[in-house]
């Protein structure tokens, strides 16, 4: 059985990774779009990487919010069935679209360059693929929450004699 204590620290831990790798892939590719706004993008590929960028930047700007509202409400309210499973849920399963889209789509652009080449390289090169590795590395961040949450709702509605929507089993 699942105790009260250990859904808050998993909830804190799984979501405060998730903000934070959310943080940096909303850094990194708000100062990309911002850059290839101004000096133009890659001379191949121009609108690939427009647009991959830009799903890697809502990406990043909707788990930040959601991570952000998420914990401060499951820690302020977490009892109410406003900060339950169902909310926890369906943004988290967006977020995880978004991520699984943008970081494979990026990836599969930019897996043969070589930044080190001069043939293969284009301005901010390396910062793409730092972008890459970051989504990836939220994308799992993501992938982990979203198994927790799902863990949650077969506990909520299993034997256990739990049956409210909220993420406290006790």
């Amino acid at each position: 059985m699942v105790s009260e204590r250990g859904v808050r620290i998993t909830h804190s831990v799984l979501f405060t990774l998730t903000t934070l790798a959310a943080i940096v892939v909303l850094a990194i590719s708000a100062s990309l779009v911002a850059h290839y706004n101004s000096e133009g993008y890659p001379p191949v590929h121009t609108n690939a990487y427009r647009d991959r960028i830009r799903i890697l930047l809502a990406a990043g700007i909707w788990t930040t919010f959601m991570g952000l509202l998420l914990t401060v409400g499951f820690h302020v309210a977490g009892q109410t069935v406003v900060f339950g499973i169902l909310t926890h849920l369906i943004p988290v399963v967006i977020a995880f679209i978004l991520f699984i889209i943008g970081a494979s789509s990026l990836t599969a652009l930019t897996d043969k360059i070589d930044c080190s080449k001069a043939a293969d390289a284009f301005d901010r090169c390396n910062i793409v693929k730092g972008l890459v590795i970051i989504s990836w590395i939220d994308t799992i961040f993501v992938f982990l929450t979203l198994i927790f949450i799902v863990v949650l709702c077969f506990i909520a509605r299993s034997g256990f004699g739990v049956r409210r929507s909220t993420l406290y089993v006790d």
